[in-house]
């Protein structure tokens, strides 16, 4: 890039090869004590003859005229010719007034084109959004049943949520699918069923909505309670939930897979639409159409079998 003459602002990037003079240029005129005392001078007095600069700053023309010419080629003064009564003087005029210079670091790395991960926990209290009757949730101490309000904030230390039927949304970060393109979307939960009390052999279909897209439908085979959770608190009553299964359900290029195995083709990952929003949004519960309308026990970190919360990762080319 050549500076404009008549440039205010500029963006200057180290990765491009047009830009490597005028960088040079700028760096230059800046990397004086003596440029940076006249572009200081100049911000007081946005034009002043070559005269009166000379006199107010007790430099020499000669001096001075070097210094200008320098910060001229850089564009960051201007300085044009006017008639006065002692003939033509020569004026100088501020002209940049902002330098933004982009330095990458690490630009170029072994790994350049290869897939990276992105991962997001995501706590089981931490739903935006619940259509339904009724939900309920525990904490690792209190059993929150049949509450009035299950927005309530005691829901954010919930490490399990329940529903005989509904849908909860959660909302999660999708700045990652905004500058990079994703290629595969996994979520990885705990889940089964809600019976009353508990019942092995109950079943419900638990369908999965990304950004509204219908995904997939995983069917929870029962509401597990024959043995005690491994990480449920001891006082949680042994005639309730007690674990459920581990359920994984990725979107890829291809379709939609359910713990790795193909489910279908309908739906791929270019159909979420993830760079769109401000946010990825995540819907859980059953649809009232579905055969086994029988709700879901979400469990968190410390509750049921496995010790994670609500997993969404992201797979992404730079």
């Amino acid at each position: 890039m050549t500076l404009n003459k008549r440039s205010i602002n500029v963006e200057l990037d180290l990765q491009k090869e047009k830009d490597l003079d005028a960088i040079a240029a700028v760096g230059e005129a800046l990397g004086s004590v003596a440029r940076l005392k006249l572009l200081r001078h100049l911000q007081e007095k946005r034009t002043q003859t070559v005269s009166e600069m000379s006199k107010e700053l007790n430099v020499p023309k000669s001096t001075l005229l070097h210094h200008l010419d320098v910060l001229e080629k850089a564009g960051i003064v201007r300085i044009v010719y006017k008639s006065s009564s002692h003939g033509m003087e020569r004026l100088v005029i501020r002209n940049l007034q902002t330098i933004n210079l982009r330095v990458y670091y690490n630009l170029q790395t072994e790994d350049d084109g290869q897939e990276k991960t992105f991962l997001q926990n995501m706590p089981v209290g931490n739903y935006a959004e619940y259509e339904g009757d009724m939900l309920c949730f525990a904490t690792e101490d209190t059993h929150f049943f049949n509450v009035d309000n299950c927005y309530s904030s005691e829901r954010f230390n919930a490490e399990l949520i329940y529903t005989q039927e509904g849908i909860v949304t959660y909302n999660f970060s999708n700045a990652v699918a905004q500058k990079h393109s994703v290629t595969e979307l996994s979520l990885s939960l705990e889940i089964c069923s809600e019976a009353p009390f508990y019942d092995n052999n109950y079943m419900s279909d638990v369908t999965f909505w990304v950004n509204n897209v219908e995904v997939a439908t995983y069917t929870s085979e029962g509401d597990y309670g024959d043995r005690p959770g491994k990480l449920s608190p001891a006082w949680w009553p042994r005639v309730n939930t007690q674990y459920g299964k581990l359920v994984t359900v990725a979107v890829k290029e291809d379709g939609v897979y359910i713990n790795g195995i193909l489910n279908h083709s309908q739906v791929t990952v270019k159909d979420l639409k993830l760079e769109e929003g401000n946010k990825l949004a995540l819907k859980i519960g059953n649809k009232g159409t579905s055969e086994h309308v029988g709700g879901f026990n979400i469990f968190g970190k410390n509750f049921g079998d496995f010790p994670q919360d609500i997993c969404l990762q992201l797979t992404y080319k730079n």
